[in-house]
């Protein structure tokens, strides 16, 4: 570890303590300003809020800053990225004027860097990085692998949705965008208004989206109706907090079957063995679960709004 004192960040320090040995160059991004922490080769020439050490680059960052204030666009500059903090390659008094000015945010190139995949941690890391490439959605934090394939398959499904309704193909960027601000954002608003993550402590808004949404599709199928997400969040509330997260919602499902039908799903209904539950396409209502034919679909995430 090298002596910083009062200095930024230094890259070296973080690619050694993560032992970083990928890369992937993500492209020109909108980075925010307040996450760029450090530098690549002159992290001492700043202290720890990017202000000028150096008397000598005293000169270079007023020009920089006269540049600024006269509304001169400047070129973007170059970023490191690990996990959401950045580390200034190129640009390093352009990122300090940004600071100074309370600029939001600054367009970069960026280049992320990996730890090998070698611990689930280190796979979930990858496994957010790839999603939050494909859609540009940031801040959707999961605590379990193999939830951003299964959130970017709700995403697609929203995405087909759109585009057949407004006769219309979205990119998938575009897509995201839209089912961020309609679907996710409403109801990780609802789980923090009832407060739902202090009974799951070690989970995350996300893990909870994803187990509602599951839930939901679910919950409809079995009781044949149009169920919101306020009304699969509303069946959440701890009751038996020795119980694992996975018994809770083994449960919740479970409840919802004639006694004899519980263990007699032929493939409609499957409890993965993280505790995960999903409904098969092919489910169209077999009777065991329901009085009548309930042709709910499967990957329709569409309505949360409706309920909350």
């Amino acid at each position: 570890m090298r002596p910083r004192g009062n200095t930024a960040q230094s890259f070296a320090d973080s690619k050694d303590r993560y032992q970083l040995t990928d890369s992937l160059d993500l492209g020109l991004r909108t980075v925010p300003v307040a996450n760029i922490v450090g530098s690549v080769n002159r992290w001492r020439d700043f202290d720890a809020r990017f202000r000028i050490k150096n008397p000598a680059s005293i000169e270079r960052y007023q020009r920089i800053k006269r540049a600024v204030e006269r509304g001169v666009i400047l070129p973007p500059v170059i970023l490191y990225k690990v996990r959401d903090k950045y580390y200034v390659m190129d640009g390093n008094h352009r990122v300090s004027v940004a600071k100074e000015v309370g600029q939001a945010y600054i367009d970069a190139e960026v280049i992320e860097f990996f730890p090998p995949g070698d611990s689930e941690f280190n796979l979930l890391w990858r496994e957010r990085s790839i999603f939050e490439m494909k859609t540009g959605l940031r801040d959707i934090i999961f605590t379990e692998l193999g939830s951003y394939d299964k959130l970017l398959m709700q995403i697609e499904d929203f995405r087909r949705e759109e585009a057949e309704t407004e006769d219309y193909p979205l990119s998938l960027k575009e897509a995201s965008a839209r089912w961020e601000q309609d679907i996710y954002l409403p109801v990780v608003a609802l789980i923090k208004k009832q407060r739902l993550l202090d009974d799951f402590p070690n989970r995350t808004e996300a893990d909870l989206f994803l187990y509602a949404s599951y839930h939901k599709v679910a919950k409809s199928r079995l009781t044949n109706q149009n169920v919101s997400y306020r009304d699969a969040l509303a069946d959440f509330k701890v009751e038996h907090p020795h119980k694992t997260f996975a018994e809770q919602l083994m449960e919740l499902v479970t409840g919802l079957f004639a006694p004899d039908a519980r263990d007699n799903c032929p493939r409609g209904l499957i409890i993965d063995e993280d505790g995960l539950v999903r409904v098969t396409n092919d489910c169209r209502g077999c009777g065991r679960c329901t009085n009548g034919d309930s042709r709910l679909n499967g990957t329709a995430y569409r309505d949360p709004l409706e309920g909350p």
